[in-house]
């Protein structure tokens, strides 16, 4: 007997829908758990997949139908971790289980309609005018598809239904099911192989076919019995279609079929490389993690290192470890543009053996890498959190680089921390964890104190230099000094460029030394809002309640030969055009206020015209290469100045960049999330250590309005303990995470006061339920408007669940479940942001 958790739109929220099925003879030996089967529901076949098997067989049971492709099995480590990821984020078993898979796998099976016999012959006039309408087009054009026939007849689906009973009842039409294919398919090519074995014997009987003998001898020579495929044999020899189909008649080549595999890695140039020796601190690191490897012990590691202090180097001689002992590895990063500098030192050092994951592959691409690691092709993947569930049924290692991003959490449903679960594969198969930071989360580092995580540190920046003998040699570099401008001085003293004195004069020594330089700013764009000094009109989204943002548009100019501005809504993508009067009071005094990155490149740009300036952002950097294209233009030393987001801020390595300024460093410090604080700290000490990687004689250069806040001070001096102790004592007198749990409900609606009702109601059932079971521990804050109060024309109130920090998962299942159903809610288990 098979229990199957089948992909239906009527799931529930915890399980899934599981079913049980008879497992027929024909697939005894073939069906296992993990496996993805085509199973009866109701009056239609649905995709599901085998989570267990049993012995006994019960009687009444529905069959399963077959597999849907005999590769297609999720690893049990990967089934294990779906449960728990669906039941500590109340998230559907099936929504978690789709991750597993390959994109392009789930098959919709679409209800169709054809006529009969008697339904060819039937007199169209004797039936109602819908009734006529569907026959008619069934005769002309066949078989159809429901959701084709209601695109053409253009009815309603309750009158669309009641017609095809009526047929149907009349013996006119006949109902049925169609499969569609899946979207994604391996790739295949025709190969040739030659198939002589007397060569001289051969090119005899071509005597009179010159250019297929061309053909032979140039196989013989140059591909030595290996299988060519016909693109480059046309290429190479000039022979058309009809020539090899002629060599193959004659029996002199052999055409087949093999597959090949769309994998982005071809294209990348990565010379092997030669591994630094370690230092004594990478030693002890990398001899502390590597005997738990060995020992299959499961254990989870925080490796807490500086930026440049070589976490990197520590994770690659972790993985080839891995490698030896027959064991599988998984890298994650919190971002694609993280992938491209990670995946050339593994690409260097551990070739073929590598594959990628993330969404910014092709669905063919990511279907490929699938199936390497699934045959053990590959063996080792680097991804973003979906990586998590590659199928990797040997896996041993798993790292989780720059652990304290918010971007390893899932936005959509379900709503997992990949950081999170990637630490309960050490519980679930004795997996071993690294968790590396530079800046490590406030909830880990807690744990690293209490002794869940293993505390493993990597304290001296190093920089490596090739000595006369050819090898890498390290040294300690000191981490780039630190300087808070209080910006509020400059404008006192009558500086109102977005620069503050000391940022412009090193950015010009930095440029006559030849250097490079980051200037970096959170806020995209080239001004944060546009505002009326008559009336005090902001110009908003008409979807959403969010200001909009002027961008210059560099296609086109205006009469001036200026850039023309537009404005965009970064919520939802809407596009208007910039104001010339005010539309509320018809002024003239309407400008574009505050900055962003567009505004910072035109600034370098006309205080250093010689300068070469570029921008990473979102904006920008948009394409699926062009991440890569502006770190190879970093690298290359053809970009001067470097303009970005937080996209710049993190994980790089830039060996010419001597310095870093921070346009503001006040941008997120005052938004109403609890974790506002750790956030700047983070993003300030990790764009710093851009700063000074391979020499002496960097510097950073922050901005501010708030130079006396902890988190700049901390920033200032590189020391995240007294961060730490700063902000654990923020948290631990609000009871926030670590030492609570948050579950957040968001919910949508068309009109403020429904949404307003809805939340009121859902905050007045929790209130009664925490009082009617006596949890003293458990508080609500809310019901309040979302600090995004409207997006995309629908309206947003939040409330949040607070609950002591050892609250297990089952309590919190329980008091969602008597909620009942909660259509429209969002409900978000231990959320990294509350906006």
């Amino acid at each position: 007997m098979a229990e199957v958790a089948v992909r239906t739109p009527s799931v529930s929220r915890r399980h899934g829908q599981i079913f049980s099925y008879r497992v027929p003879p024909h697939l005894h030996e073939r069906i296992s758990v993990g496996h993805v089967v085509w199973v009866p529901l109701r009056q239609q076949q649905v995709q599901g997949v085998v989570v267990a098997l049993q012995a006994r067989v019960a009687t009444a049971l529905r069959d399963v139908i077959d597999l849907v492709d005999p590769e297609l099995v999720i690893p049990p480590l990967c089934i294990a971790l779906a449960r728990w990821v669906a039941d500590t984020y109340y998230a559907p078993f099936m929504a978690v289980l789709d991750l597993c898979l390959p994109p392009g796998i789930p098959q919709q099976v679409t209800t169709t309609w054809r006529a009969t016999p008697a339904g060819l012959k039937y007199e169209l006039g004797d039936l109602p005018d819908r009734e006529r309408a569907i026959l008619f087009y069934l005769r002309r054009h066949g078989e159809q598809s429901e959701t084709d026939l209601r695109t053409v007849l253009r009815g309603s689906d309750a009158h669309l239904r009641a017609a095809y009973r009526s047929l149907a009842e009349r013996g006119l039409v006949v109902r049925g099911t169609r499969i569609e294919p899946p979207r994604v398919r391996p790739r295949r090519e025709q190969v040739v192989q030659l198939a002589v074995t007397d060569l001289d014997r051969a090119l005899a009987d071509l005597r009179r076919a010159p250019r297929q003998a061309t053909v032979v001898r140039w196989l013989a020579d140059h591909a030595a019995g290996a299988p060519l495929t016909l693109t480059e044999l046309r290429r190479a020899t000039g022979i058309d279609t009809a020539g090899i189909r002629a060599l193959e008649r004659r029996g002199l080549i052999t055409i087949s079929e093999r597959e090949v595999y769309r994998n982005p890695l071809l294209t990348l140039v990565s010379p092997p490389d030669i591994p630094p020796p370690l230092t004594a601190a990478q030693r002890a690191a990398y001899e502390l993690i590597v005997a738990d490897l060995e020992a299959g012990a499961g254990g989870r590691f925080l490796l807490h290192g500086i930026t440049g202090s070589g976490k990197t180097e520590v994770y690659l001689r972790l993985v080839a470890r891995a490698l030896r002992l027959g064991r599988q590895a998984l890298v994650l990063v919190p971002e694609i543009a993280l992938t491209t500098q990670l995946v050339r030192r593994f690409a260097a050092r551990f070739g073929n053996q590598l594959a990628v994951l993330h969404s910014g592959l092709s669905d063919g691409e990511r279907y490929d890498a699938w199936r390497r690691l699934r045959r053990g092709e590959a063996r080792i993947v680097i991804g973003a959190r979906s990586a998590l569930f590659a199928p990797l049924p040997e896996l041993g290692l798993v790292i989780v680089d720059e652990e304290h991003e918010p971007g390893f959490k899932n936005d959509t449903v379900p709503r997992y921390h990949a950081r999170d679960a990637a630490l309960q594969l050490a519980e679930l198969g004795g997996v071993t964890v690294v968790l590396g930071s530079a800046t490590p989360s406030v909830e880990s580092f807690y744990a690293a104190r209490k002794g869940v995580l293993r505390l493993v540190t990597l304290p001296e920046r190093i920089g490596g230099l090739f000595g006369a003998d050819g090898l890498v040699h390290t040294r300690p570099l000191p981490l780039p000094p630190v300087r808070l401008v209080d910006m509020r001085r400059e404008l006192q003293q009558g500086n109102t460029s977005i620069f503050s004195t000391v940022l412009q004069h090193a950015l010009a020594q930095t440029l006559e030394r030849g250097q490079q330089a980051l200037l970096f700013l959170n806020r995209r764009g080239a001004a944060s809002f546009i505002f009326c000094r008559d009336c005090g009109y902001v110009a908003r989204c008409q979807h959403c309640s969010t200001p909009l943002t002027a961008h210059y548009d560099d296609a086109v100019v205006n009469e001036t030969d200026e850039p023309y501005r537009i404005l965009i809504c970064h919520s939802c993508g809407q596009h208007t055009a910039m104001p010339v009067v005010c539309p509320q009071c018809l002024s003239r005094r309407i400008r574009a206020l505050g900055t962003g990155t567009q505004r910072v490149v035109e600034t370098v740009r006309e205080l250093f015209p010689q300068a070469r300036v570029a921008r990473w952002d979102r904006d920008s950097a948009s394409g699926k290469d062009a991440h890569n294209a502006l770190l190879e233009a970093m690298l290359g030393r053809h970009i001067d100045v470097l303009v970005g987001t937080q996209m710049i801020a993190k994980g790089l390595d830039l060996p010419f960049v001597s310095l870093v300024g921070v346009i503001l460093a006040d941008t997120g410090l005052y938004v109403p999330d609890f974790r506002s604080g750790e956030r700047t700290f983070q993003l300030l000490t990790q764009v710093a250590g851009r700063a000074g990687r391979r020499s002496e004689g960097a510097q950073v250069i922050i901005q501010t309005y708030q130079p006396d806040h902890y988190a700049l001070q901390a920033a200032r001096e590189h020391d995240y303990q007294a961060f730490f102790r700063e902000e654990i004592a923020f948290r631990r007198a609000l009871a926030y995470p670590p030492f609570g749990r948050l579950v957040r409900f968001v919910v949508h609606a068309a009109s403020e006061s429904t949404c307003r009702q809805r939340a009121e109601q859902l905050a007045k059932m929790l209130h009664n339920y925490i009082r009617d079971y006596d949890l003293s521990g458990w508080r609500l804050i809310g019901p309040a408007p979302a600090f995004f109060r409207r997006q995309r024309d629908r309206w947003r109130w939040h409330v949040l669940l607070r609950l002591p920090a050892d609250s297990a998962t089952q309590a919190i299942h329980a008091a969602l479940d008597a909620l009942g159903p909660l259509p429209g809610w969002i409900i978000d288990v231990d959320p990294v942001q509350v906006l």
